[in-house]
């Protein structure tokens, strides 16, 4: 048997979800699905999917929700000893024979409390069109000012050579596929909004003896733009805080302190109890397989690079020197520098170190650009494992291809 759990929002996206999910199951009647569907008067009603009896929903009015967190941690409450269980969002779409595939996936891994996880393939609603089928894994991008970590989908180069899944260092909250026990394992934090779930999912799971992994085919697609559908985040406002008890970024500011205590990248009055990390692996396990400094928010290369974990190194110092750091800067330039040519079609910002490698580069199109003047400004965001010594300036233009470069140090 395998427990479906999906937090769903006032998202009309649900029932057509929950439709393909079964129609292209193998074994239908091997699913039960537990369902927190935060609804208003308006939205579609599940009085028909209420009478099944594999579906346990748990229907909440929108203005009681507290947060995804908040819902996952109900639908947890509801799982009654099923094998495995796949952990959804309410906006996907599947592969025929969904099931039977990630069950054979995951038994070939070999661990005893697998996980297979990724960001989902994407498609689009109103045409049930999917984007191929290249699988991802996911990578660190950078922190947050606020100590959370982004992640980005990556395509696996050679996936169509590989036979099985490969090794992740994280894990998507939407596309989350292990053995049933993880649900009386790990006590989803209801405290927690919304950022910040994934890689609480990844330490907490890894640190309770969970293996993690990408799968290597792609069975599940996912709808990423959040277009035509209510976020919790637009009707929890301070406007409606009489209705909702407390504006979705005051939960944020709690959720995000949690965060960082149970992430130690800080000390603070936070008791995280049961929603702490687990025994079976360390917080500094975790922190060398996935190549991650928290205390002072650093990525490892091998992880920003996205190479299969866990992280390479000999000693303690090669390790610190393998982190890249965050730079924040702000670089400027004369429009006469890249002004030259009548068919200018784009400008080379590159950020460099004082080897000459690329830290940081952006093409900017000539109609982004604005005209002679003063001097221009642009803020950038990057990660580095060197500090950055220049910006290199350099126009192309259509008939005389990369023209004379300008750099100024930084």
């Amino acid at each position: 048997m395998i427990y479906v759990q999906i937090a769903a929002y006032r998202d009309p996206e649900l029932i057509p979800t929950l439709e393909d999910c079964i129609s292209k199951a193998k074994y239908k009647n091997d699913l039960t699905f537990g369902i927190c569907w935060q609804s208003d008067s308006e939205d579609r009603r599940l009085d028909e999917w209420k009478t099944r009896s594999n579906f346990r929903i748990d229907e909440v009015p929108w203005q009681e929700s507290k947060g995804l967190c908040w819902a996952r941690s109900r639908i947890q409450k509801m799982y009654e000893g099923e094998s495995f269980t796949l952990q959804l969002d309410s906006h996907h779409r599947f592969e025929k024979e969904w099931d039977r595939k990630l069950l054979s996936d995951l038994e070939s891994i070999g661990s005893r409390k697998p996980i297979l996880t990724t960001y989902a393939g994407v498609y689009d609603p109103p045409t049930n069109t999917k984007a191929g089928n290249d699988p991802f894994k996911m990578v660190a991008d950078r922190f947050t000012p606020s100590g959370t970590i982004l992640f980005r989908p990556h395509l696996i180069p050679n996936w169509r050579d590989l036979t099985g899944p490969i090794r992740a260092r994280f894990v998507s909250g939407h596309y989350f596929f292990t053995i049933g026990q993880h649900c009386e394992e790990y006590a989803y934090d209801p405290n927690l909004y919304f950022a910040g779930d994934e890689i609480s999912l990844s330490i907490r799971s890894y640190t309770l003896g969970y293996d993690l992994f990408h799968p290597h085919r792609t069975l599940v697609w996912h709808e990423y733009t959040r277009k035509g559908r209510v976020k919790h985040w637009d009707d929890h406002t301070t406007a409606n805080k009489e209705l909702v008890g407390a504006a979705w970024h005051e939960r944020d500011v709690v959720s995000k302190k949690r965060l960082r205590k149970l992430l130690k990248e800080e000390e603070n009055e936070v008791e995280l109890g049961r929603y702490g990390l687990g025994s079976v692996r360390s917080h500094r396990d975790y922190e060398i397989y996935a190549g991650i400094n928290f205390a002072d928010r650093l990525l490892h290369n091998d992880t920003i690079a996205g190479k299969e974990p866990p992280s390479t190194f000999s000693t303690e110092a090669e390790w610190a020197r393998q982190f890249a750091r965050n730079y924040s800067l702000t670089y400027s330039w004369q429009p006469t520098d890249v002004l030259l040519a009548d068919d200018l079609q784009f400008v080379y910002f590159g950020i460099e170190d004082a080897n000459g490698k690329v830290l940081h580069r952006h093409d900017a199109p000539y109609d982004s650009l604005e005209a002679l003047g003063s001097v221009r400004e642009r803020q950038v965001q990057f990660l580095a494992g060197s500090s950055p010594a220049r910006l290199v300036v350099w126009p192309v233009s259509r008939s005389q291809g990369w023209m004379k470069k300008t750099v100024y140090s930084l």
